[in-house]
């Protein structure tokens, strides 16, 4: 696993066609970033984004969430590993070396996981008993500069099928600078 860490840092870039070049491919892509794997790293992916989405008007709370992550600010067995994170010269771009996790379907697992954000959020409507430990690793995220963005996509699972959240907020933009400065 630590060459493979190693062989991301390596070719780690803010440029998607310089990644491809190098034998990536993309896996994956959000309204902020796209996924990248090597087959020489298969079970790392590097996670190429951008600070800001005008198609939606908000900005990524991915890089915040790695961040936090790598400080050990916050932790649980449902966020992801994360290996590295580095900004462009001018904070507008990013790229995160993480773990690779695979797709689920709308398992019992995730359907728990909606439930519990439900239940944090105040809207009851949902049935289903929620986990204890993801109302834990969920409350570490509730702000009221957050938007929650935990839907099937931004929930993939590790090797015994533990829902991994990858991907769980957006921020509001008038509160980007408390967090991007």
């Amino acid at each position: 696993m630590r060459a493979q860490i190693n062989h991301a840092r390596r070719h780690a870039t803010f440029n998607v066609s310089e990644l491809r070049r190098q034998g990536y491919r993309q896996i994956g892509r959000g309204a902020f970033s796209r996924a990248f794997v090597h087959p020489d790293a298969p079970d790392v992916v590097i996670k190429v984004g951008k600070r800001y989405s005008q198609r939606i008007g908000l900005v990524d709370g991915f890089p915040h969430f790695a961040q936090r992550i790598l400080d050990h600010e916050i932790a649980s067995k449902f966020y992801p590993k994360i290996y590295g994170l580095q900004w462009s010269a001018d904070k507008q771009h990013f790229w995160c070396i993480m773990k690779r996790y695979t797709k689920t379907s709308k398992t019992k697992a995730s359907l728990d996981i909606n439930a519990t954000m439900n239940k944090i959020t105040g809207d009851y409507s949902c049935s289903g008993k929620p986990n204890h430990r993801y109302r834990r690793a969920l409350e570490q995220l509730i702000d009221y500069r957050f938007v929650h963005d935990i839907h099937k996509g931004n929930v993939l699972k590790d090797d015994d099928d533990t829902p991994i959240i990858i991907d769980p907020i957006c921020i509001r933009p008038r509160f980007q600078q408390e967090f991007y400065a």
